[in-house]
């Protein structure tokens, strides 16, 4: 583990949002579940409302608030390192750092706030497990590490530890509601019954 260093940029980040994924375990459309009154992506786009370009990252391209910009993975469902790397095509030049966030989280605005507070970093649980679709990231280190998996190959298929686990980022800890997530509907059961 590191510790964080790089000092934010003036700019306000751009924020990637993972939403590719099947939702094979969850049995459904996950990303319109709805906790808190609101359905899980809604409250995504809410947390990085601050962030300059937001780009959606889905294969089913829905649609969205004004200004974010949506975009699905080549090939659709190609995972979440092709997500990471069709979200990044997306991105303006004048970028200077990234967050990269998943789409399924119980508090997005937990995760946020957790990014924006470390300098460059990825988050990781309570027992140092990093959790490779939560980071903030510099985002010419991310087209360059993009521009070498390309060169070994495609990036459909692979995790997304191939792009932000091989940037040499500090991996620090945060409170687990920044980086509980949503897999089953249990989990979804669970976390209704904790906020009644």
């Amino acid at each position: 583990m590191g510790t964080p260093t790089s000092p934010p940029s003036r700019r306000p980040p751009a924020a990637i949002i993972v939403a590719g994924g099947r939702s094979s375990r969850f049995g459904g459309d996950k990303l319109s579940a709805r906790l808190h009154g609101r359905t899980l992506l809604d409250a995504t786009l809410a947390a990085v409302a601050g962030c300059e370009p937001v780009v959606l990252v889905s294969a089913t391209c829905p649609t969205v608030a004004e200004g974010v910009v949506t975009v699905s993975e080549h090939p659709r469902w190609g995972g979440p390192a092709a997500a990471i790397v069709a979200g990044a095509a997306a991105l303006p030049r004048e970028v200077d750092e990234t967050l990269i966030i998943a789409a399924d989280l119980v508090d997005p605005e937990a995760a946020v706030a957790a990014l924006l507070a470390i300098g460059h970093g990825v988050l990781a649980d309570e027992t140092g497990r990093a959790q490779w679709l939560l980071a903030r990231v510099p985002a010419r280190a991310l087209h360059e590490r993009i521009a070498r998996l390309e060169a070994e190959g495609a990036a459909t298929g692979r995790p997304a530890a191939s792009i932000t686990g091989e940037l040499g980022l500090p991996i620090v800890p945060a409170r687990a509601e920044a980086i509980a997530d949503i897999d089953l509907p249990e989990d979804l059961d669970r976390m209704k019954e904790q906020h009644r």
